[in-house]
């Protein structure tokens, strides 16, 4: 095994320290030259490296790992090989992982464990939106960043070779996972899924209420008996999980939870943290979804679609505009075991979303010139339309993807400029015509930065530090009278500019405890203004201020005179984008793939499905766009028939958008690290 020490320089990274030690090989906090950033570089062991098969599953695994975008997901930067050697480079968390602060600390409070969990839990069904599944989830895998903020990490190193006692190669009977944390299923050699990680997930949180893994045994040979025959172990668990502990820690799979989500927020609720949750469902695909359920298509990054194996990951085939979306089935707890394992579930929606739309310090929000838009004054539509193809002219691709951009997660429009933010200290401008790349480069630290625009200024929150900048539009300067540190707790996440303010959406540990923060635009001026549902995204428009909720299917609507909610309104599945124009305010429904399209007048709702999961939206142009990441495309939708009328290829993860000109929609590509035109006429 190749050995760094403290100094030394591998493929433009300079070893720092030594950060631990795998059986695939060494791992090191290192510091990417290039851009002076703390990484956590994983050197994998050469007995692996040297085997084909291993280094072709290396290369295939590392980017479906990297496809995962997810704030408890630990990002994979990228991998490689470099004089013979195979690496990864990962984010560098500074903290312990969970099984290292159970040690030190001993068994955690109810509390805390089920934040943690829940945060797991939420990264798995990201996962397995993607078709993966993990067979190793265990405490050493859960990183604890600031404010238990939890990692789970080690995706992307292949799941089906093994080093055997005398450190070489075993494939014949081998079964992947950590003795303590297997599955039943897992330890007989059977075909895995989504369900094979909520066992998994179980006895993480066994462990971290009770300081041992649930089956803690003299010997292997026990351990595995334990597993597969012993009831699950509740005397040392708090009470309120007990039920919880024996359904997640269920022999037959079809017993567990269905989502490793929906046991993450039962352990919020068994911890008093989270009021009853919704309906549970299964939202694993390809070969991470049950076998009743593998069967269809899943949505490669880039918009190909993928076809699931059962013991390796999805292999791609042609890429095809009109790729059907996978059905997710309602998961409804059933009276007994057997009825769960009916199939005669109803279903409902299309793909359910494969990332959170926003993360600490990673994923931001766009937001549309205020003022620019639609007033609350209703508009005339077409009723009773439905979705279907529609005639016209094709928008089309405005020459290459414009690269340099480093994770572009943000854009918005001014004065004839784009203005791009991404987690490089400075903003990107480019000439909203020409495309041209503009000089002027503003500093806004590093970090990621959230951009609207307000008379006169391009706003600028800085998402890691929770710093809001004010840049003068028309010379790319720094105000030095900006508001500065706007929110001592929770983070900063989502910005809108208009009715004289700027308001910020702040995120909690808790989504309960979720807020707005309304800054003044003069004076700086601030007032929280409490949403109990979460904040996911915000729009404004006149004296109106949308929100939609991360945790409720809803979405609230605060006057910005009072600075009260003035009425909660059901919409689709998992709100995520919102977007106002044209007479209504347009929701992006994640979980139900579909547009909740909310009449200003009435204030009345309609969907409109779609054939992709949707995260962002901007009206414009006689149309509202909608990115899917999942599927990799960039979707049309006339705003008066309700019709979606086209699907455009955009390549990996388009996320930030803005309609400029009212002729052109700009993308911003996160993993390309690059930004994108489409030209259309209406």
């Amino acid at each position: 095994m190749r050995e760094f020490t403290p100094g030394d320089v591998f493929a433009d990274h300079r070893i720092d320290a030594l950060a631990g030690r795998g059986g695939m090989g060494v791992v090191y906090r290192a510091t990417q030259l290039g851009l002076e950033r703390t990484v956590a570089l994983k050197v994998i062991n050469p007995v692996l490296a040297d085997d084909d098969d291993f280094r072709r599953r290396f290369v295939a695994e590392s980017k479906a790992a990297a496809s995962v975008e997810h704030p408890n997901v630990l990002p994979v930067h990228y991998a490689g090989e470099h004089e013979g050697v195979l690496f990864i480079v990962m984010r560098y968390v500074d903290g312990p992982d969970l099984r290292a602060l159970v040690r030190a600390e001993g068994r955690l409070g109810a509390e805390r464990t089920a934040h943690v969990v829940a945060q797991v839990g939420g990264a798995l069904d990201a996962a397995h939106r993607h078709g993966l599944v993990h067979r190793d989830v265990k405490p050493a895998n859960v990183l604890l960043g600031e404010d238990d903020h939890a990692y789970l990490t080690d995706f992307g190193l292949t799941k089906q070779l093994t080093l055997s006692a005398d450190g070489g190669l075993s494939r014949t009977g081998a079964w992947v996972g950590t003795l303590g944390y297997a599955a039943p299923e897992q330890i007989r050699g059977e075909r895995v899924d989504a369900r094979t990680d909520v066992y998994a997930l179980g006895c993480v949180l066994v462990h971290a209420l009770t300081g041992n893994p649930p089956y803690v045994r003299d010997s292997d040979h026990a351990t595995m008996w334990a597993h597969l025959n012993a009831s699950p172990p509740t005397k040392d668990v708090p009470p309120e999980f007990t039920g919880l502990v024996k359904r997640a820690l269920a022999k037959d799979p079809a017993d567990r939870y269905p989502s490793a989500g929906d046991l993450g927020r039962a352990a919020l609720v068994a911890a008093g943290n989270s009021p009853l949750p919704g309906r549970e469902r299964i939202v694993a695909r390809g070969g991470a979804a049950p076998p009743d359920e593998a069967e269809t298509p899943v949505i490669a990054p880039g918009g190909g679609a993928t076809r699931p194996d059962a013991e390796t990951n999805p292999s791609p085939i042609a890429d095809d505009e009109t790729v059907a979306a996978e059905t997710v089935r309602d998961a409804r707890p059933a009276a007994t075991p057997a009825h769960r394992r009916g199939a005669a579930v109803p279903r409902r929606g299309a793909i359910v979303a494969g990332v959170c739309a926003l993360a600490a310090a990673a994923v931001l929000a766009v937001l549309v010139l205020p003022g620019s838009g639609d007033d609350d004054t209703p508009a005339k539509t077409t009723a009773g339309a439905t979705p279907g193809g529609d005639a016209g002219r094709r928008a089309s691709v405005a020459g290459k993807p414009m690269h340099g951009v480093e994770s572009p997660l943000s854009l918005t429009s001014t004065g004839g400029t784009v203005w791009v933010g991404g987690r490089s200290r400075s903003l990107a401008l480019y000439d909203a015509g020409t495309g041209v790349r503009v000089q002027t480069r503003p500093d806004v630290g590093t970090g990621a930065h959230v951009v609207a625009t307000g008379p006169g200024s391009v706003w600028v929150l800085n998402a890691t530090t929770n710093e809001l900048l004010r840049v003068d539009a028309k010379t790319g300067r720094r105000a030095a009278n900006a508001p500065g540190r706007i929110a001592t707790t929770g983070q900063a996440l989502v910005l809108a500019a208009g009715d004289g303010a700027v308001w910020a959406g702040v995120r909690a540990a808790s989504a309960r405890d979720d807020y707005v923060l309304r800054v003044d635009a003069g004076d700086g001026g601030r007032r929280a203004i409490p949403v109990p549902g979460g904040v996911q995204d915000l729009a404004i428009s006149g004296r109106t201020l949308w929100v939609t909720n991360r945790a409720a299917s809803t979405v609230t609507r605060i006057s910005t005179s009072t600075l009260q909610a003035t009425k909660v309104i059901p919409v689709g599945d998992n709100p995520k984008g919102v977007a106002i124009g044209s007479g209504a305010v347009w929701v992006a429904s994640a979980g139900d793939d579909a547009l909740t399209r909310i009449d200003l007048g009435d204030l009345k709702t309609s969907e409109i499905a779609l054939k992709a999961t949707p995260d962002r939206v901007a009206v414009g142009g006689g149309a509202v766009w909608v990115t899917s990441r999942a599927a990799g495309r960039l979707l049309r939708i006339d705003t008066k028939t309700r019709r979606l009328r086209e699907s455009i290829a955009t390549g990996y993860d388009p996320y930030a958008l803005d309609v400029v000109g009212g002729d052109r929609v700009w993308i911003g590509l996160v993993r390309e690290n690059a930004v994108q035109r489409v030209r259309f006429s209406k």
